[in-house]
């Protein structure tokens, strides 16, 4: 379901929208305000930093914009700042505009000379306010430097859910920008280019509703049935308008693939619940098949499809807002059989993409079993509708049916082989697994278990949590080979993924091949053999300091894990491979040590390690000896490379020679990895 939106602010059932960018906010003297019945800010790290990536590579390919999506404001008649020429209150989308706030800030604290750094404040107020949230309102007065009545402690700001998740945003986004800093191909100049870019160039739109219109039936209508502007809605929309029979089926197809937050087979009993659960297997759900899967008899169209498949024109806002039924919480579609009730809203786990990300995935897949070339569009999901602009033109009916029963396949080898963030009880934080699906005799149906940490899932955890995590380019090429050989076997499994991850982080050596075109290459050519043991190691040898590609300390971690001889070792036990983005040194390049190192030496791969910012700041510029007696003092190790290091040098000195027997021991360990 969408909003339909338009510019005529003449009636006022329509959505008057404006496209905005940070300029626009400082130039126009543009605030936001908070209001108290919205949840509190919840991305965190994790999001910030991907957001930051992402904008960062569009920056980079030169992209004339990068368009972050919708919020939706009400124009306030009090303003939330004096000073401001027009206030409007979010109604949805806070957490976007509030994360654009934190990274103006991380700018400004850094020092950047920009335009981007004088966005998070208008005047003597923050530029974004929070209503009656005092505690948040002084952290936000006193990292812009403002005046402020009440500033919370560290302690408080790390325990109140108001404060903590923007603390945590805030220091990735600064920490972003240092390691931009310290980068030598990038620098300064490429700093303040990005943040000109950020400025100028990064846009959403503003739907802006009428005045008079009841917020908080309308909030509660946005919450109950979903209504939202949806890229997805509308590709499906003019996909399933082309089929001329079995409308019902593929919209059944298209909701079991869409629901991200739960399994796929869970998502099948939900809304195919009429077909024989006592008897279907987890194999036979690896291909759409119309004649075992079906749905509920009833009189009732499925989301709408029989009232005209071709109008997208969505709901005018006085249509939701009077529609008294979207306020009543519906049933799941096809809820009728008894073991079939799962909530809708209750999340059994998190993909690492999101649907359209996972449709353009599948797209790239449909196109190479189809023989035609990539999408031209680069691999994001903010671009779904830009990467399938042609194909929902041109293609005919068959061929929709074709990529449909693709994205069958291609959902069900994703939620075998890929890894979702799961939280198990006996942890405090959810982690990247893999899950096996067991046929229960006794409740005649398939279940969910989680497995430990394995190779499979660390490797997948460096994947995604190096490159262009926006796109996760082999995604493409693992669930292209998945749905071609439609396997059990793990051993091959990780097998392919080695192969396809050493073939994509080679690429960049071999004819300087960009990850997406090498990710599409693979699908037509796995057999195709890219880049070689001179290159790597001639990389990894060189003086580059910070400027190594966070990736190779990733999977220098990877295969370490895999190579570990003592499984027991309680510290590795609970060891992950986990979100890193700052190199630290461990022979200190601080002045006060004098630089008793060489460049050469001080800023060699065998004297750095990546860690996380927290991780980072506790060892600081401490000597090598105070770090190792700080390592061994943690409950787990935080890096596998560091504990290489400090084996090594047991109780002598970290010094040059050491340095360069460790960065000879890795590099060894890679080569062998990659070439055998």
């Amino acid at each position: 379901m969408s909003l339909a939106v338009s510019s005529n602010t003449s009636s006022v059932s329509q959505v008057e929208t404006k496209v905005q960018t940070p300029q626009d906010l400082l130039i126009n003297k543009i605030a936001f305000e908070i209001p108290s019945y919205q949840r509190p800010y919840v991305w965190g790290g994790e999001s910030v930093l991907k957001l930051l990536q992402d904008i960062e590579q569009a920056f980079i390919a030169k992209e004339h914009q990068y368009y972050i999506g919708t919020v939706l404001s009400s124009q306030l008649s009090k303003k939330a700042n004096k000073d401001a020429s027009v206030s409007f209150e979010l109604i949805d989308g806070q957490q976007r505009m509030t994360t654009l706030m934190l990274i103006a800030i991380a700018f400004k604290k850094a020092n950047v000379d920009c335009e981007l750094s004088n966005v998070a404040t208008l005047a003597h107020f923050p530029r974004v306010t929070f209503s009656i949230r005092e505690m948040v309102q002084g952290l936000l007065c006193s990292w812009t430097d403002l005046e402020f009545t009440h500033k919370p402690s560290d302690e408080d700001i790390h325990k109140n859910e108001y404060t903590k998740y923007l603390a945590e945003a805030l220091n990735t986004a600064t920490s972003f920008i240092k390691e931009i800093r310290k980068d030598r191909k990038k620098g300064e100049a490429h700093l303040v280019n990005f943040a000109k870019y950020f400025y100028q160039q990064v846009r959403w739109v503003n739907n802006i509703i009428p005045a008079g219109t009841d917020l908080n039936k309308l909030f509660a209508t946005m919450n109950t049935s979903g209504v939202q502007l949806e890229q997805s809605d509308i590709l499906k929309s003019k996909l399933l308008g082309k089929l001329s029979k079995n409308r019902h089926e593929y919209d059944g197809l298209w909701q079991v693939c869409e629901n991200l937050k739960n399994y796929f087979e869970r998502n099948v009993r939900r809304v195919f619940a009429a077909s024989n659960w006592n008897e279907l297997q987890d194999v036979e759900l690896a291909s759409f098949d119309k004649t075992k899967f079906k749905l509920v008899e009833t009189s009732k169209p499925l989301d709408g499809l029989d009232k005209g498949f071709n109008n997208t024109r969505g709901l005018t806002l006085e249509e939701i807002v009077k529609d008294e039924s979207l306020l009543s919480k519906s049933e799941p579609k096809n809820a009728t059989d008894s073991n079939a009730n799962d909530s809708d809203n209750e999340v059994y786990c998190r993909s690492i993409i999101s649907f359209p990300l996972l449709l353009i995935h599948t797209f790239r897949i449909y196109n190479a079993q189809s023989g035609n070339g990539d999408i031209a569009s680069r691999v994001n999901g903010e671009r779904l509708n830009q990467a399938f602009e042609k194909f929902v033109i041109n293609a005919s009916e068959f061929e929709v049916i074709k990529f449909l029963d693709c994205l069958w396949q291609v959902r069900y080898q994703f939620d075998k082989w890929v890894v979702k963030w799961v939280e198990k009880a006996e942890e405090s934080t959810a982690a990247l697994r893999l899950s096996n699906v067991n046929f229960s005799k006794t409740q005649s149906r398939l279940n969910r278990v989680p497995t430990e940490i394995t190779e499979l899932s660390q490797l997948q955890s460096v994947r995604y949590f190096t490159g262009e995590r926006s796109a996760q380019y082999w995604l493409t090429s693992f669930l292209g080979w998945l749905v071609k050989n439609n396997t059990d076997d793990k051993d091959l499994v990780l097998a392919k993924l080695e192969d396809i991850d050493n073939k994509l982080s080679l690429a960049l050596f071999y004819e300087q091949l960009s990850q997406k075109q090498a990710s599409y290459n693979y699908l037509k050519k796995p057999e195709v053999s890219v880049g070689n043991s001179y290159e790597m190691s001639a990389y990894l040898k060189q003086i580059n300091g910070t400027g190594f590609e966070h990736y190779w300390f990733q999977k220098l971690e990877y295969v370490l894990w895999k190579n570990e001889q003592n499984r027991a070792d309680d510290k590795f036990r609970k060891y992950r491979i986990s979100s890193k983005n700052s190199v630290e040194h461990v022979h200190p390049q601080h002045e006060e040590y004098d630089k008793r190192l060489e460049d050469s030496y001080l800023n060699a791969f065998g004297n750095l390690v990546l860690l996380s910012p927290g991780e980072n700041s506790s060892y600081s510029n401490q000597t090598v000896g105070k770090k190792q007696e700080d390592f061994k003092a943690k409950p787990v190790y935080d890096s596998l490379k560091l504990k290489q290091i400090f084996e090594l040098k047991q109780n002598g000195e970290w010094d040059k020679d050491m340095i360069k027997q460790h960065q000879k021991e890795m590099i060894c360990l890679l080569e062998k990895h990659y070439f055998g």
